[in-house]
């Protein structure tokens, strides 16, 4: 206790009876981190800057790589490749999504009570409303990412020729199909719900079961275009959508399975480029926690061989027991089977030899 009423401080001047949780220790803690979110913001304006020769050089590389996780993908997005490349993924991703709905959308269908007694009239009739909205809901997705498709492709045409892309798409859609599908979108999405009519179709085995929207109804709705209009017209009396998205899902896995690779195998070198540096990072990072694992293992004691069954198939562990046990050729085996990214380098290799004690068998 200080005699004359002041704080007690040590001999290096802490304040005791501040402590660690008093407002000016806070405000400290407060300043510390200011000060390391300007010094990030810098390193990685720094980095940045780096990144936008193309290609990259390694010095840039490695110190994109020497970032943390969300520095670096800040960085990473003032690389030049980074907006093809999204605009690339994005078809992808939303080809599997028009994938998913239309799935989804056929199994709501399929799910259509068959036809019972009068006295379970009442029950079916619930659920042929539940399920009607459950349609509805897919019917929604489908065609949702159907156009959605459309318009992200509009967005790689600076990827690859806009008269291959013009070329190939009036090779495969009928455009009047197409522009009936586009205009149901339209009026599901944006006018009136198609109430979900169904039936069963008998093709000589088990029934299928179908969603089906009158054509007059249709028309009434209007909105069609003229294209759309002549197509309708071909389909007769009833619109089986179901029939029409599966012919038309079909046309679309056929120009996509062309546009997709036509777009890799012309990659632009900014695209490359961002790639590389994308995987850099992940097995960068990748790296650095596979060593703390295995150095938090090897501390605790684990025997990494009685783990193997978790990771390995019965027929790699086979292969593996017939290799030396404990020898570089086994362990080497061992990381070729898990490691599908190509993280481990030769320092992580070295970690994985210590782990298994390779050459220490006995």
């Amino acid at each position: 206790m200080n005699p004359i009423g002041g704080s007690e401080r040590s001999a290096g001047g802490y304040d005791r009876q501040m402590g660690w949780t008093s407002p000016e220790a806070r405000e400290l803690f407060q300043q510390f981190l200011k000060y390391d979110a300007e010094r990030r913001h810098r390193e990685c304006l720094r980095v940045s800057e780096g990144l936008q020769i193309v290609p990259t050089t390694e010095e840039a590389r490695e110190a994109l790589c020497a970032l943390g996780p969300e520095d670096a993908e800040r960085a990473l997005r003032q690389h030049p490749g980074y907006s093809s490349n999204r605009k690339i993924e994005s078809v992808q991703t939303m080809l599997e999504l028009f994938r998913r709905a239309l799935s989804d959308l056929n199994r709501a269908i399929a799910s259509f009570p068959g036809l019972g007694t009068p006295e379970s009239r009442s029950v079916r009739e619930s659920l042929e409303h539940d399920v009607s909205t459950l349609v509805n809901k897919e019917l929604f997705a489908a065609l949702g990412a159907a156009k959605t498709l459309v318009d992200y492709c509009r967005r790689i045409k600076d990827l690859v020729s806009a008269d291959q892309i013009e070329s190939k798409k009036n090779e495969v859609f009928d455009p009047k199909e197409h522009a009936l599908v586009m205009d149901l979108r339209n009026s599901v999405l944006h006018q009136v719900h198609s109430e979900a009519n169904w039936q069963k179709v008998y093709h000589g085995g088990p029934p299928t079961t179908h969603f089906v929207i009158d054509r007059e109804e249709f028309l009434a709705d209007g909105g069609l275009s003229q294209a759309a209009r002549e197509y309708l017209n071909q389909l007769g009396p009833k619109v089986d959508v179901t029939e029409l998205l599966s012919a038309y899902s079909q046309k679309v896995e056929v120009f996509y399975g062309w546009l997709l690779p036509q777009m890799e195998a012309q990659l632009p070198i900014a695209v490359q480029d961002y790639r590389a540096c994308r995987q850099a990072i992940k097995s960068h990072h990748g790296r650095l926690s596979y060593e703390f694992l295995i150095r938090t293992w090897m501390n605790a004691g684990v025997d990494p061989y009685q783990h193997l069954p978790k990771y390995l198939s019965s027929e790699q562990l086979k292969e593996m027991e017939e290799l030396p046990h404990r020898s570089s050729q086994q362990v080497d085996y061992v990381i070729s089977c898990v490691d599908s990214n190509g993280v481990c380098d030769e320092n992580l290799r070295k970690t994985v030899y210590e782990f298994f004690k390779v050459g220490q068998d006995g």
